[in-house]
């Protein structure tokens, strides 16, 4: 997947990775302006799957904040708005649904503007990754190889 870079103060990084052989390669930062221009320019079926993949990773973060038992309030509280992401983010992919282009990058901008204020901009971040790579990444591909 390709990192893009943007010159915000806060940034949100695709996932670090750990090797077989122990090395960890740090998650690079994320071009968002890029990633939401693009996402606004995908076709509606690629643009519906980069949203089912965002809210899918993002299911992984509840694991994460569950695994640990007791989950400790801050947690809960963390829970609470990683599913309300997933409930806008599913109910955006929803093909009957009224979303524009505009308002579907609107949306994903406002989630990551908000992970920062809840400490969940390493969850995002992934998620935007993920979603980024299966989707926008592969439509490049797509594109290059013609």
């Amino acid at each position: 997947m390709k990192a893009h870079q943007n010159g915000t103060a806060r940034r949100l990084y695709g996932p670090t990775v750990r090797n077989a052989d122990g090395t960890v390669l740090a998650g690079e930062p994320l071009d968002v302006e890029y990633i939401l221009t693009e996402f606004e320019q995908l076709g509606a079926d690629a643009r519906s799957a980069f949203l089912c993949i965002f809210a899918h990773d993002l299911t992984v973060a509840v694991r994460t904040l569950l695994f640990d038992r007791p989950v400790p309030d801050a947690d809960l509280n963390r829970l609470w708005k990683i599913n309300e992401f997933m409930h806008q983010l599913t109910s955006c992919a929803n093909p009957r649904g009224e979303w524009s282009p505009r308002d579907a990058a609107l949306l994903v901008r406002s989630i990551i503007d908000t992970s920062f204020e809840r400490g969940l901009d390493q969850s995002v971040g992934h998620a935007l990754a993920v979603a980024s790579g299966a989707t926008i990444d592969k439509a490049e591909e797509s594109v290059a190889a013609t």
